[in-house]
């Protein structure tokens, strides 16, 4: 590789981290052989950036795309507001879990450091397996959701229409002609080659566009939530959706699906932590940077389900048979029906979407980093952790992460008859919160174990109810609906809901096998 790929060579790393892979696991994060940039000239992020990184990580697809399925499925107003909030809370306490395993580590990789310092034997084993699933299942299925969403959203801008408006639910990808499904999938992929290309030129240029997408998404929100609002107090047809506030559905799977969806909305609070290196004073920078963020979120996402909910009546989201495209619906009804403001709001969506994608894309570039330092990867770990001096990028990384995306765009998006959305939100959710789980228990291992009094702590209460969701969300998620599938008997429509679930555990067996092969490979 070029000199200019890595500003430290690997002898340096060793004498840094006075660690090597057959030594004992660390014991502290000085010790960790995954290790920080510490050039001060790096550190491009502080309390702002770090808002607005939060925010356009976490609002994305999710407030698009949930808010009718969640409302169909409830078929309650009060319950859902009540459901927003109450994950709205378990975000805020997981987020506040992550800052305090940032406090005590203050660099980049998030779990990737956080469960090897929790559970060291055996040996990296935590680690390597939440570096594969984030790698090769989690960020790759937040990805692919977040821009089929978006993809749908332009291709809606461009023709006024749903792609699938003629496509039945059994059909697969590769049973369809090339129009206009594989259209979708090009336009998912172009998105993010665009993304890939701007954070591979220059780190600098990549976090101002993605701050700009922040500011465009929170004045996109705020305009819907308070032409939302001000619809139901000035008409007072609005209020006929809240006269039935807390009258729910009773069946217990619409709660198990409605809170991985909307947990789904929340995610990317934990944004932050994969990028560590790359704050000033971090210890600082993310305490504020969390609260704030993840405070902006839960009332954007409450203020545009009252607008959403008071905007739209109940009979159109029953019978509407999209639920990807529902926003497209709310925005005729909340602007008169112009289809020319509705299309200029369908683009602003595209671009909130893309702005979700592109945290993304900078995240998991920095995880693959982090593993690649740990030698997670034999034979590509030299290639994947190098970063290029003179764009200061991560170029391997991003390209790794581009090409692995791209085939999971077009190959496992195109196998499924579930909805690509449906199936790559809760796929990447149900992985993720595995994860979550293993951390938060992990948190108060490293709390048990360490000496941490002068530093920030999460209140026990909240770090309880983070690992108490988590597990919640983890055993619910297998209740699922049978009757929600046209074309489908009650069997198969249970194993297609759980096929999300089935996917995340194949992907985790994998990972298990590899890591043996992997231990064995490295320690004979």
């Amino acid at each position: 590789m070029p000199e200019t790929l890595d500003t430290m060579s690997d002898r340096e790393i060793n004498d840094e981290t006075s660690q090597t892979p057959s030594s004992p696991a660390p014991s502290s994060p000085a010790q960790s052989i995954i290790f920080s940039r510490n050039n001060d000239s790096t550190k491009l992020l502080g309390v702002v950036y770090g808002i607005g990184m939060n925010v356009n990580s976490v609002i994305g697809s999710g407030i698009v795309t949930s808010p009718g399925i969640i409302w169909k499925a409830v078929k309650s107003p009060g319950i859902v507001l009540l459901l927003w909030s109450l994950c709205g809370i378990v975000a805020m306490a997981g987020s506040l879990s992550y800052v305090e395993l940032g406090v005590i580590h203050k660099i980049s990789g998030g779990e990737t450091k956080y469960l090897q310092t929790a559970y060291p034997y055996p040996e990296y084993m935590m680690s390597y397996l939440f570096s594969f699933m984030y790698i090769f299942a989690i960020q790759p299925g937040i990805l692919c959701a977040v821009l089929q969403s978006a993809a749908q959203y332009f291709w809606y801008t461009i023709n006024g229409s749903r792609y699938d408006k003629d496509i039945k639910q059994v059909t697969t990808g590769w049973q369809l002609a090339f129009s206009p499904f594989w259209i979708l999938k090009l336009i998912a992929v172009s998105f993010l080659f665009i993304i890939t290309l701007y954070h591979m030129l220059s780190n600098r240029w990549a976090i101002y566009i993605n701050q700009s997408l922040a500011v465009i998404k929170l004045v996109t929100y705020s305009i819907i939530a308070i032409a939302g609002i001000g619809k139901l107090i000035t008409n007072p047809d609005s209020s006929l959706n809240w006269k039935k506030s807390l009258e729910g559905n009773t069946d217990i799977t619409a709660y198990s699906s409605s809170v991985l969806l909307i947990m789904f909305s929340y995610d990317g609070w934990n944004s932050l932590n994969y990028s560590l290196d790359e704050f000033r004073r971090p210890e600082k920078k993310l305490l504020y940077s969390n609260i704030i963020s993840v405070g902006i979120v839960i009332v954007v996402y409450l203020l545009v389900n009252i607008a959403f909910i008071s905007v739209v009546p109940e009979n159109l989201i029953d019978s509407t048979d999209s639920d990807e495209t529902i926003a497209a619906t709310f925005f005729r009804q909340l602007f008169g029906g112009s289809e020319v403001v509705v299309r200029i709001f369908t683009a602003l969506v595209v671009l909130s979407v893309i702005g979700t994608a592109a945290s993304e894309v900078w995240n998991g570039s920095r995880v693959i980093v982090a593993a690649a330092r740990s030698d997670f990867f034999p034979k590509y770990s030299k290639e994947l952790k190098t970063w290029n001096n003179n764009l200061d990028t991560p170029i391997n990384a991003l390209l790794a992460q581009f090409i692995w995306c791209s085939l999971i765009i077009f190959f496992i998006g195109s196998s499924f008859t579930i909805t690509t959305f449906t199936l790559f939100s809760k796929f990447a959710m149900y992985s993720y919160w595995i994860f979550y789980v293993a951390t938060g228990i992990g948190l108060l291992i490293i709390r048990r174990n360490r000496d941490n009094e002068n530093q920030f702590k999460v209140p026990l209460p909240l770090a309880g109810l983070f690992i108490l969701a988590g597990l919640f969300i983890l055993a619910f998620s297998f209740v699922t609906k049978t009757d929600d599938c046209q074309f489908l008997d009650p069997q198969k429509c249970r194993i297609q809901n759980l096929s999300p679930i089935f996917i995340s555990y194949g992907f985790l067996s994998i990972a298990l096998i590899l890591y043996y092969w992997w231990k064995v490979k490295l320690y004979g």
